[in-house]
């Protein structure tokens, strides 16, 4: 009877209103397989295909107008599991710039701009040469212009001077170092700018009128400037954006490397991953490029701003580089959890910062469900934009590339349709999945008359515990017994998650079967629970204190254990605090 009473008082520590927000951050099932084939997917994928090409034949969309015919864009989306994508949208503008070396034909290896995307591959390719070792190092270990600037200017004020010996690789990575956006870009003293009394002074932004061309400044130059640039922030008190932080890391990434950061990129991250399309420098040729009429940015050369803005690439070779991360292709999958978190917190609840992830937070049937997040990384360069989308809760990648005069609201609402559409089905096919791969009833093999019935439903996530005997005694209606005499409120249900995946379990044994582990959470209501109060400290939000919580004898009252054959399907299941296992019928 202390089995049960142990495990029962988790419904009088454990109270929320809503199933959905009663579950760890993370998966509410296994990853989604074969996603290709699921004609949910594929009715999903024919429909946002429909509604790409009619927005852009158009020029009206429900997400903002655009001018009709004049944008290009490449779509693709791909599970991590899959080698093939299951939306490969490609629209060719009417206008492209073909006398100028542009392709007419937009394909999935037709080449774009893709902007400040590129800070993904230069973080990336710290990690791979440097590590996380190098994460709280100072900057001023690896460079010396700033190193000498800290000498120099000793104690100053931190109002009038960075304090480069307080940024370090990850304040900088994670736009946390709170220094300049910019350190040569985006003069004021331009062209519709000189009217303003600032710019009548014969220097602006500290930047003398001898400064050249961007693609010309050498690199003491650009230090020269940027050592004259105040603080936006002190480091590590809010998130502020700087491409002038990702310039920094890319001489980081040649002092780690010994090598120019082209050659250390492409032999890092290009050559091994077969990223062929993807490059520092515009490709060479016609008819690779997608390139829009008038001044679009194409062929203009960044120098050392490549490692913060300047990289080419295509929407295959964007899903595939964010395949390999997903997939733990050069990074371990320890490296790539520490890396895909949140660094910091913005204003707004659904967005937060990492190094450089912007990480937007939705819900599973976007106005409704559980909380999902998008790991994404946006870039903007003249008239292309780039934005990469992980969703590591199920292991898809989306990638979209657009070229054209509304660039910015093109690929906005590409990338609203195709995620309010999608994310959706997801959730609908994972759930099917879930069910076929471990619902249904598991019975002891002797007669304890113990058994254990799973199903799924759409009052929430994770595998719902229909009905629960352990040696007779019926373990639910004894939990409602407990929880009622301690004044724990009502258990509204008992829910399954995957915790640790057979994909990640050493001990798996191949084709003849692995083991997966999921944790039950209990979905309770308080006594007397008015869910039309608001609430700052809402209960809804504790169930990550309560994971295994309660003991009986040395074993988590619950942790399960599911033995899966070589497809991956259940065959028993080990509610391992009652010590049996329960075959599936």
């Amino acid at each position: 009877m202390l089995l049960y009473l142990c495990f029962l008082s988790l419904s009088g520590l454990t109270s929320a209103t809503a199933a959905f927000d009663q579950k760890v951050l993370g998966q509410a099932y296994p990853f989604p397989e074969n996603l290709g084939s699921a004609h949910a997917v594929r009715t999903a994928s024919s429909y946002i295909s429909h509604e790409l090409q009619n927005a852009l034949d158009t020029g009206l969309s429900k997400f903002g107008n655009i001018t009709a015919k004049a944008n290009s864009l490449s779509a693709t989306m791909i599970s991590a599991q899959d080698s093939q994508p299951f939306l490969d949208f490609h629209y060719s503008a009417a206008n492209l710039n073909v006398s100028g070396g542009s392709t007419n034909r937009v394909t999935g290896n037709s080449v774009y701009r893709i902007g400040s995307v590129s800070k993904l591959f230069t973080v990336y390719s710290l990690l791979l040469n440097g590590g996380e070792k190098i994460w709280d190092m100072p900057v001023t270990k690896y460079l010396p212009e700033l190193r000498k600037a800290v000498s120099q200017r000793g104690a100053n004020s931190a109002i009038d001077h960075v304090q480069w010996d307080q940024v370090t690789i990850g304040a900088l990575a994670s736009q946390l170092a709170g220094i300049g956006r910019d350190a040569s870009r985006f003069l004021l003293k331009q062209p519709g700018c000189r009217n303003y009394p600032w710019t009548r002074s014969r220097h602006v932004l500290g930047i003398t009128p001898s400064l050249r061309a961007l693609e010309e400044e050498p690199t003491t130059e650009f230090f020269d400037v940027l050592l004259k640039r105040r603080p936006v922030s002190l480091p590590f008190n809010t998130p502020t954006y700087s491409n002038a932080a990702y310039r920094l890391l890319g001489y980081v990434v040649e002092a780690v490397t010994g090598t120019s950061y082209t050659e250390a990129v492409a032999k890092s991250v290009f050559q091994p991953l077969g990223l062929q399309n993807t490059s520092t420098s515009s490709p060479g040729g016609t008819g690779v490029g997608v390139i829009p009429p008038g001044n679009s940015g194409w062929g203009r050369p960044l120098g050392d701003e490549v490692s913060t803005g300047g990289l080419y690439s295509t929407s295959r070779d964007l899903a595939q580089f964010g395949r390999a991360l997903l997939n733990h292709r050069q990074l371990s999958p320890l490296q790539t959890r520490r890396w895909m978190k949140p660094h910091a917190h913005t204003a707004s609840p659904f967005f937060s910062v990492g190094a450089p992830w912007e990480i937007w937070r939705t819900r599973s049937q976007i106005s409704s469900g559980y909380t999902i997040d998008l790991y994404t990384k946006s870039g903007s360069d003249d008239q292309y934009q780039a934005l990469l989308i992980l969703v590591p809760d199920y292991n898809i990648v989306a990638s979209f590339l657009c070229a054209g005069p509304n660039a910015g609201p093109a690929i906005n609402m590409a990338a609203e349709v195709a995620l309010q559409s999608i994310l959706p089905v997801l959730d609908g096919v994972s759930q099917s999945q879930a069910f076929h791969r471990f619902g249904g009833r598991y019975v002891s093999s002797d007669a304890k008359n113990s058994s254990l019935l799973l199903t799924t439903d759409h009052q929430g996530p994770g595998l719902l515990v229909k009905e629960w005997l352990s040696n007779g005694v019926n373990v639910q209606e004894a939990a409602q017994a407990y929880s009622d005499g301690t004044g724990g409120g009502t258990i509204k249900s008992i829910r399954l998650y995957p915790f640790i995946s057979n994909t990640e379990d050493a001990s798996s044994t191949g084709s003849s079967g692995s083991r997966a582990s999921f944790r039950a959470i209990l979905e309770t209501e308080p006594v007397n629970y008015d869910s039309g109060v608001l609430r700052i400290l809402n209960v809804d939000a504790g169930q990550w204190g309560r994971i295994d919580q309660l003991m009986y004898g040395e074993i988590a009252v619950d942790d399960f254990i599911f033995q899966l054959d070589g497809h991956g399907i259940a065959t028993a299941v080990q509610p391992r605090v009652m010590r049996d296992t329960l075959k599936r019928v």
